[in-house]
């Protein structure tokens, strides 16, 4: 008999409960294994699947574990809603590292949703398209929070498409087995519940900021998960595409969050639903998927006529006529584009002009008091690089202290606030203004040149 390597417990051709029989190993997740097995009296499928107990958990701290998934086991089962995969059974099992428990399940034939997206890899879908697929599933989430549970890993690959009939949901929300059963009144950053013992389990292009650093979960954390998944099928790829653990870190965590818009995919009012459903701090999000599922069907019309008016835009402004000779201008040329928030080169300039033009303030308030001549003042100029050359007559004017540049660093925390996402200390010091006043003195009456005034140097204060 051949040894199937990926069946870690052992279990293929074992009978569970006198009842039923192993077949085959499935698939491994994250805390455990999910096997087809048959119930032997009924001659029906069911999937197994068996919890891994980490070898770290010894003594009261496995019984506490194993407590809490017996609590998870009961609480699953009460959960009635056609897109749950129902609890049918529960009980342990004796391995070689010692008993562990297991799970009886509906058997549920189809194909995940995961391998429906890599099916029509980057072919979006539209806001109505998207979220009647995904609306069984709000729905069956939306259930676990008013019961207390909180999924935790969301993402496509527990998502099951299946054949339904007239009535029945055509999605079903798997792997429910490292499920979090919530204390009645936890908040995010509260404390202890019944199934926390220091593990977690998330995947990793699909976990929220708070899974990074080991603070809370909750429902707050599946309603991050479903919005990346809604992201997801907007698009038709995923919202974060690298492969490389520290860059999806870095973009988990990065402050711009990953909505339609910032990947050219028009919404409308979605856009700040969906930034509201991915914000960073998990207090700042919908406290669960219920609420979220209101908001986007509330403005669900309006998301889909932008999204249906920007893709019709499309070929039309590919039609149009260009002048032989002429060159076509292009959306970005039309309108100035803002800056992107917190560019990451300015603070590296700023800390490079902040020592020397500190020094030179200091020593040029020293040397003089006289009062400036008076000037003129001009608008503000921002500084951008101008469009062509201009031409620089004799030095005769008097530059004004421009508008204070204010660099002031937020303070890194040693702990994370109570509903903060963890010790991450921010990006960098915010820049305050950027913009400084240019003034010119009076053209020269006399042939013979005026005295120049000191310089006032621009001053930069650093909190």
């Amino acid at each position: 008999m051949t040894v199937d390597k990926s069946d870690v417990f052992g279990l293929v051709g074992r009978t569970l409960a006198d009842k039923y029989e192993v077949e085959r190993f499935v698939a491994r997740g994250g805390f455990g294994s999910v096997y087809y097995a048959r119930h032997i009296e009924l001659d029906a499928p069911v999937a197994i699947k068996v919890l891994m107990v980490p070898d770290r958990y010894e003594g009261e701290l496995r019984a506490e574990f194993l407590d809490g998934f017996r609590l998870e086991a009961r609480t699953l089962a009460a959960l009635a809603h056609p897109a749950i995969a129902r609890v049918l059974d529960y009980g342990s099992v004796s391995i070689a590292s010692g008993e562990t428990p297991w799970m009886a399940l509906d058997w549920i034939e189809g194909r995940t949703l995961e391998a429906d997206l890599e099916a029509r890899p980057d072919v979006g879908r539209s806001p109505a398209e998207a979220l009647e697929l995904l609306r069984p599933a709000f729905d069956a989430l939306s259930c676990a929070h008013e019961a207390g549970i909180a999924h935790r890993d969301i993402k496509p690959a527990n998502m099951m498409l299946v054949k339904a009939r007239r009535g029945e949901a055509g999605l079903r929300v798997l792997d429910f087995g490292i499920a979090k059963v919530m204390e009645a009144d936890e908040q995010p950053g509260s404390g202890q519940t019944a199934t926390q013992t220091g593990g977690s389990s998330y995947s990793l292009h699909y976990a929220a900021p708070e899974q990074l650093s080991r603070a809370r979960t909750g429902p707050w954390t599946d309603v991050h998960a479903l919005a990346l998944v809604l992201v997801e099928m907007l698009m038709g790829h995923r919202a974060y595409r690298s492969v490389d653990t520290v860059a999806i870190y870095s973009d988990i965590l990065d402050r711009e969050r990953p909505t339609p818009g910032r990947f050219g995919v028009d919404v409308g009012p979605w856009e700040p639903v969906l930034a509201r459903a991915l914000s960073l701090r998990p207090m700042d999000r919908y406290p669960n998927a219920d609420e979220l599922l209101s908001a986007l069907e509330s403005s669900l019309s309006l998301a889909e006529a932008a999204w249906r008016s920007s893709r019709s835009r499309a070929p039309s402004m590919a039609a149009e006529t260009v002048p032989a000779g002429a060159r076509r201008v292009t959306p970005a040329e039309r309108a100035p584009q803002p800056r992107p928030p917190r560019a990451r080169w300015i603070i590296p300039a700023l800390a490079a002009l902040a020592l020397p033009l500190v020094a030179l303030g200091v020593r040029s308030a020293t040397r003089s008091d006289a009062p400036a001549p008076a000037a003129t003042a001009r608008p503000a100029l921002a500084l951008a690089p101008p469009s062509a050359p201009a031409s620089v007559e004799p030095p005769t004017a008097v530059v004004a202290a421009p508008t204070a540049v204010v660099v002031a660093p937020a303070p890194l925390r040693a702990h994370a606030e109570a509903n903060d996402i963890g010790a991450f200390p921010r990006r960098g010091p915010r820049v305050r203004s950027l913009v400084g006043t240019v003034a010119s003195a009076p053209r020269r009456a006399a042939p013979s040149p005026a005295p120049r005034p000191p310089a006032v140097v621009p001053s930069i204060v650093i909190e």
